[in-house]
């Protein structure tokens, strides 16, 4: 008798965010494992999805991703919530995946506010210094590339780094501020890499961490309950 497929995870709607497909440390094969391994009526790409990448030589496993992406928004609602790296491939690459794009999404249920945006409008040391934020991404990203899938080097590095756990707190911070301004009960947000959830005045916060590290994070929204996953 054939192997049976395992039954797939059942939500309303999943939550994804910096992919940073094109660079040497991006995880399409998860990505895709993740998706095939659910059921589910909406997908919101939550910013950073692609980085550099090439379209004279897309790998065979991001390609694979992309057209998937693709063949289930015909059935499904894609959204994709553009990030800082992704302004230069988001017309030519929403067309390949059928997606929708927004630089903020809102969409109400059952009288609940949710609202998603990247989050890189909230960082101060981003908006200051684009070439300084560029050089320490790619020199972060060599690092993950030499570290090993234990990611050892790296997480050392974030615990250590000051700036990048106060980042995630002022995104947090003011995220939870923007949202509220504007009738948000939930605001998801990504950029920073760090899985988070924290709440202020009724509103609640929720950062869908990233896909370049360990662990991968992922948001399902379901019926009014939302969960922050790891992979």
């Amino acid at each position: 008798m054939g192997k049976q497929n395992p039954e797939k995870k059942k939500t309303h709607t999943l939550i994804i965010s910096d992919l940073h497909l094109g660079t040497s440390v991006s995880q399409p094969e998860k990505v895709l494992e993740l998706l095939k391994s659910y059921s589910f009526r909406k997908l919101v790409l939550l910013g950073d999805i692609f980085d550099s990448l090439d379209f004279r030589h897309i790998p065979e496993n991001t390609r694979e991703l992309i057209i998937y992406i693709g063949k289930i928004a015909g059935e499904k609602k894609v959204r994709w919530v553009i990030g800082n790296h992704d302004h230069a491939l988001s017309d030519a690459l929403a067309s390949l995946m059928n997606a929708k794009i927004y630089e903020v999404y809102e969409w109400q249920v059952d009288g609940k506010k949710y609202l998603a945006i990247h989050g890189h409008q909230f960082d101060r040391f981003l908006i200051n210094n684009t070439f300084l934020s560029y050089l320490a991404s790619r020199i972060y990203n060599f690092i993950q590339k030499i570290d090993g899938d234990k990611n050892t080097i790296s997480h050392f590095l974030k615990r250590k780094s000051k700036g990048w756990l106060r980042l995630s707190e002022k995104v947090a911070r003011s995220a939870l501020r923007f949202g509220q301004k504007r009738g948000a009960d939930y605001v998801f947000c990504g950029h920073t890499h760090k899985a988070l959830e924290k709440s202020s005045n009724g509103t609640k916060y929720f950062n869908a961490g990233c896909w370049t590290d360990t662990p991968e994070n992922y948001i399902t929204i379901d019926r009014g309950d939302i969960r922050l996953h790891k992979f």
